[in-house]
């Protein structure tokens, strides 16, 4: 009888125990997890921002002290110029390489896939690709001070907050800084089977039948439409903002490079440091090097490239003869033919001799229609409506 007691007894504390240790195996894997799941943040810091996503090994919560710890080669230091509703601005911008993070913090999978950022206000940020942001050229960057200040547009001096930049990719675009990022999160991998390569000109139905609708081309600027509409499908030139191209407004030759290097479909290069107002930290200077290289662009005698130099008439339609020879659009042997003594503009003999044979020929083409009608006036500034319809009447009309 006392055996069978003290038998029930010792069962009664097997199954306790065991329930106790269950438990707190319990409470330690779930606390292993919770750990994991919130890799950097630290008990009760406040979080900047997360990095989340299917085409992520590890998730990451990240405060402004962790983006401040991460090593010196995670860390941009730099000057972005952006594009507003009042013009062209600069920032002096501190923060951590996205594309460091990913690769070397969150392990991402892929080489592409799409990126969705998340703003604090709920305001929409367009997708952006994985291959922009491993794009060294681009720099996007999580910038923790601008201006030497912290950074606060959501009017909380208590929250940590985070403003992304990037490079600008083509002349007058916008979208290049997202504010208020609290979650990047990086979609599954998308095959590159399934990309198209970047010269293929062949368009897809969806593509034929989209229309890029800007809102300020008055019946002066008509005669560009068509230019502007297909340049902007083909991502060679982008709007201003909320519908707006600002037709009237003048480019300059680092803008010209960059939409010139778009249409012939070649790559910015690594900036090798020719010029002296060229500097390899300037968003244009991979694009200038290519325009160079390509041998669209020159130079000026005293080693200047003058890259925020307005471009004029007889400098852009050089421009233009180049690519059109380059292209296959012209023989070079053939546009020598053309002379400025045949053409049919009143001023032809102010036309220095460099341009002439490009400006003739171009003429020949229907190129300047509806810019240039009885004087071509050589030195007159371009402005961008002028310079799109150029590119294309140049380059891509049938």
């Amino acid at each position: 009888m006392l055996e069978d007691l003290l038998e029930k007894k010792e069962e009664v504390y097997v199954k306790m125990f065991g329930k106790k240790m269950r438990f707190v195996t319990s409470f330690l894997v779930l606390v292993m997890l919770i750990a994991q799941s919130a890799v950097f943040a630290q008990g009760g810091d406040k979080v900047a921002v997360e990095l989340t996503g299917a085409g992520l090994k590890t998730e990451l919560k990240l405060t402004l002290e962790d983006l401040k710890a991460m090593p010196a080669e995670a860390q941009i230091e730099d000057e972005y110029i952006y594009n507003s509703k009042t013009g062209e601005k600069s920032a002096k911008v501190k923060g951590v390489s996205l594309a460091y993070l990913l690769k070397e913090k969150a392990g991402v999978t892929a080489n592409d896939a799409q990126v969705l950022f998340t703003a604090s206000d709920g305001y929409a940020i367009d997708p952006q690709s994985l291959k922009d942001i491993f794009n060294p050229e681009l720099k996007y960057v999580l910038a923790y001070e601008v201006d030497g200040q912290n950074i606060n547009n959501d009017d909380n001096a208590d929250s940590e907050e985070i403003t992304v930049y990037r490079k600008v990719k083509t002349a007058g675009e916008f979208g290049t800084v997202f504010k208020m990022v609290v979650n990047i999160s990086v979609g599954e991998a998308i095959e590159t089977s399934n990309i198209p390569e970047p010269n293929n000109t062949t368009e897809s139905n969806a593509e034929k039948t989209q229309a890029i609708v800007f809102n300020d081309i008055t019946n002066e600027y008509k005669f560009a439409e068509v230019a502007i509409q297909e340049l902007a499908k083909k991502g060679i030139i982008n709007g201003m903002g909320e519908g707006k191209f600002n037709p009237e407004a003048s480019l300059t030759r680092a803008q010209i490079c960059t939409i010139m290097v778009a249409s012939l479909g070649y790559e910015p290069k690594e900036y090798k440091g020719g010029f002296t107002d060229v500097d390899a930290s300037d968003w244009f200077a991979p694009y200038v090097q290519a325009a160079v290289d390509a041998g669209l662009f020159t130079g000026y005698t005293d080693g200047s490239f003058k890259p925020e130099k307005a471009i004029i008439r007889q400098e852009i339609a050089v421009v233009a003869g180049k690519a059109a020879v380059k292209s296959g659009v012209v023989a070079e042997a053939k546009m020598t033919k053309f002379v400025m003594e045949k053409s049919k503009y009143a001023d032809k003999d102010i036309v220095p001799g460099w341009a002439g044979n490009s400006i003739a020929w171009l003429e020949a083409q229907g190129v300047f229609e509806g810019i240039a009608t009885e004087n071509f006036e050589p030195a007159k500034v371009v402005n961008r409506a002028e310079a799109a319809s150029i590119v294309y009447n140049t380059l891509f009309k049938k």
